[in-house]
Order: structure tokens, then sequence, then C-alpha cells
């Protein structure tokens, strides 16, 4: 499936390959599909005209910022369902992040409509879940709950639940 920016593609990759995928994203905090898209877009970074190399960085730096605050939230125990939210109002606080997310987006932060815009949230959103091994928080047909908000430079996010919610609580001495 294609869109205006994006090209879905599928392909096969030996165990051992895929495995050391898993592994290496995960030292790094990316999911793996974050991990091999960041590997192919390297792959090729040589042959981009310059200015897609700069966006290339700027994404990358934005998507780091944004990893690095994630952590830094998550460690001050200020974890809520709307996490994503908070970590973008934190990223636009900063001035160094907001100027680059402007820059990749070719707009105000504020503004609607710029095409640039949805795409670069769908994956800072992704990122800022992936940082902290959140996920999804579900309805009762198991489908990802979402919230939408104005005034913000996203218009509309998942909720979220940390990983350390949705594991069962094991029992203590006290309880056996």
């Amino acid at each position: 499936m294609a869109t205006e920016n994006t090209t879905r593609v599928s392909f096969r990759l030996k165990t051992d390959i895929f495995d050391l995928v898993q592994k290496l994203s995960a030292d790094a905090g990316l999911d793996p599909s974050a991990f091999m898209q960041r590997a192919l877009e390297r792959a090729v970074y040589e042959h981009l005209p310059p200015e897609r190399q700069r966006e290339l960085d700027n994404m990358e730096t934005l998507y780091n910022a944004a990893q690095s605050k994630a952590r830094e939230i998550f460690d001050a125990g200020r974890f809520d369902e709307h996490f994503t939210l908070t970590v973008f109002r934190e990223l636009m606080s900063d001035s160094n992040s907001r100027q680059l997310y402007e820059q990749v987006i070719e707009a105000d932060a504020y503004t609607d409509g710029a095409p640039k815009k949805t795409p670069l949230n769908m994956y800072l959103g992704w990122y800022i879940k992936n940082a902290i091994n959140a996920q999804p928080s579900l309805d009762d047909a198991g489908k990802p709950r979402r919230a939408f908000v104005k005034g913000e430079p996203i218009k509309s996010y998942t909720l979220l639940q940390s990983a350390a919610a949705r594991a069962p609580a094991l029992a203590t001495a006290q309880d056996v």
C-alpha cells in the first residue's frame, strides 16, 4: 500500500538476521520496524539530495529527543494514559525541539494542515510509545482507545498503558 509519502514493503529475513534485528532494536529502544527503516534510510543516504539528507537527519534527531524526553518523564513517575500528549507538550516547550519540529514540517508547530505534520506525528507517537515499552490502551472490542485534542501540535493520539500496568501482580510472601 502506498500513500503520498510512504510505500508499504514486505520481505523475508533469515532467522538469525531477524533475531539480531530484534536484539539490536531492543538495545536501541526501537521497534524492529523503526530500526530496519533507519538502516534502509542510512543505506541510501549518500544517494539522496542534500535537502532530503538534512530532513532525515532532523527527523532522527527529533525522534531521539522524543525518546529521551519520554524516558525522562517516565522515570520521573509522570506516566498516565495521556503520556504521548505530555511528551509532545514537553518537546514543544523546548525551543530547540520545537524549532527542529517546525523545520521538518515546514510550518508553525500549532498550524493545522501542514502535509508533513501527520506522518511525523504518527512516527513521534510510535517512538514515544516504544521508548518506554508502553502498549495501547484497548476498549472492550480490543481496539486502541484514542484521544482528540485542540490547540496542540497533535490532534489525536492513542491512549497508553505501561507494561507494568498490564503485568499480573506477583504474589508476595504474605499472600501465600
